[in-house]
């Protein structure tokens, strides 16, 4: 009677699979299999294993952490998306509409997020939390430092900012409406932009930028209902074209407004023009 076989059995021979296929359907030569082994011979030698799991690294997690949002196209789920090294726990809990903890000269165009907070029933979740994060005008994170992004080499000097700039667990009203103010964040890079370094030759070669889209993070939970990891895109941001870590679906992109009337920015107490841009965060029942 035969077995299952191991976990590497099984996966393993589902690797295969799959690559017998691309292999099969794209009639790879024993030239470019044994270019493609050089490649990998030459990310570890450059010390470049652990940055160059950035390719596959999303897929894992997006079975694993994600799962319980996969297939959001059945029930309009939201899209779900990893947490990423630049989350700090224990942001300051403010009631919405909120502002999210700032410089007085906080760099970047103001914007205001607004939204609601619903199951993919159509029911709104009063007084959901949303745990927001994001990079600044200058591309920094608060509270970090390079050597918090692990094996990836991003420079993040935040000497003399805030812990907190930047971050803040939103309480959404009780209509799950919620409402922050925020500024444009700035792009974030990968760290693998290096000359000569085989990691960054791939993704030139790909047509793959070594940055990440602007984004806006959020971990959004409430009662009854899965947690959702997410992040907000902007349309109309070139680098939405090829992302590293995977394609990110059009659900995510928003458009912003820019509201340039002086007696509209002034009424809302800003000095300058300003942009919107409305959200909706649909989560799971965890039934």
């Amino acid at each position: 009677m035969s077995t299952s076989g191991t976990r590497l059995q099984v996966v393993f021979g589902d690797l295969r699979h799959a690559i017998d296929d691309v292999i099969g359907k794209h009639q790879v030569t024993i030239e470019e299999l044994f270019a493609a082994i050089g490649w990998i011979q030459q990310v570890a030698a450059a010390g470049e294993l652990q940055p160059a799991g950035i390719l596959f690294v999303k897929s894992v997690l997006k079975a694993t952490e994600g799962a319980t949002y996969a297939h959001p196209e059945k029930d309009g789920a939201g899209y779900w998306e990893m947490e990423g090294p630049a989350y700090l726990p224990g942001a300051p809990l403010l009631e919405s509409p909120a502002v999210l903890p700032m410089r007085p000269d906080e760099p970047g165009d103001p914007l205001i997020v607004s939204g609601t907070v619903r199951s993919t029933s159509g029911e709104p979740l009063p007084g959901a939390i949303l745990d927001i994060w994001q990079i600044d005008a200058n591309c920094v994170y608060s509270g970090l430092t390079t050597e918090d992004f692990g094996g990836l080499d991003i420079p993040n000097d935040s000497t003399g900012i805030p812990k907190y700039n930047l971050r803040a667990r939103i309480i959404a009203d009780s209509d799950g409406h919620y409402e922050f103010r925020s500024i444009m964040p700035g792009a974030e890079t990968l760290g693998i932009d290096k000359d000569g370094s085989p990691l960054a030759a791939l993704t030139k070669a790909l047509a793959l930028p070594g940055m990440r889209p602007l984004h806006i993070h959020a971990i959004v939970s409430a009662d009854g209902v899965h947690p959702l990891t997410t992040q907000i895109y902007f349309d109309g941001d070139p680098l939405l074209s090829g992302t590293i870590e995977g394609p990110i679906p059009q659900s995510a992109v928003k458009r912003t407004e820019l509201h340039d009337d002086p007696a509209d920015y002034q009424a809302r107490g800003l000095s300058v023009p300003y942009r919107t841009l409305t959200y909706d965060y649909v989560l799971r029942p965890a039934t």
